[in-house]
């Protein structure tokens, strides 16, 4: 890797890292009303998806199957989460949001929306589409290396 190259690598890792304390700080505010950051992620997801079975979460979030069941069972029990379990095939239960989870999703979305509108108000509109499809590149990319069984981490 060139000198050049590895700078701004390091530099691109470097910023990611404030990003990601600052993604975790805002993230921690606004899933207070009782829920950890990974169910935070887990109803927001089931609230994206309608109806899910738990392979397909487990697939779309990137974790394995029995770490999405624990964190399913954990919503189940708080009723923000049913579980139906068809009688024709036990092993494909759905996972959908009740009406006290799609509240919780609705005060997630509304303090992030707000809190992200006001981070991106120092960019022109031009600059956030440009920042949406810059960052969506970047992260496909990260998403295909991991399924490719990436170099990170070997």
């Amino acid at each position: 890797m060139k000198t050049q190259d590895n700078q701004t690598v390091k530099q691109f890792r470097k910023i990611l890292r404030r990003f990601e304390r600052e993604l975790f700080m805002q993230n921690s505010d606004s899933c207070c009303n009782g829920v950890t950051l990974a169910q935070c992620h887990t109803l927001l997801e089931i609230e994206n998806k309608g109806k899910e079975s738990l392979t397909e979460l487990a697939k779309t979030i990137g974790l394995d199957k029995s770490t999405i069941s624990r964190t399913v069972d954990g919503l189940v029990n708080v009723g923000l989460v049913d579980r139906t379990i068809p009688a024709e095939n036990r092993r494909m239960a759905t996972i959908q949001l009740t009406e006290a989870g799609k509240s919780i999703c609705q005060n997630i979305n509304s303090t992030n929306d707000k809190y992200f509108e006001e981070t991106l108000s120092v960019l022109t509109d031009t600059e956030k589409q440009e920042l949406i499809k810059l960052l969506e590149k970047v992260v496909d990319r990260m998403v295909q290396l991991r399924s490719n069984d990436g170099i990170c981490c070997k």
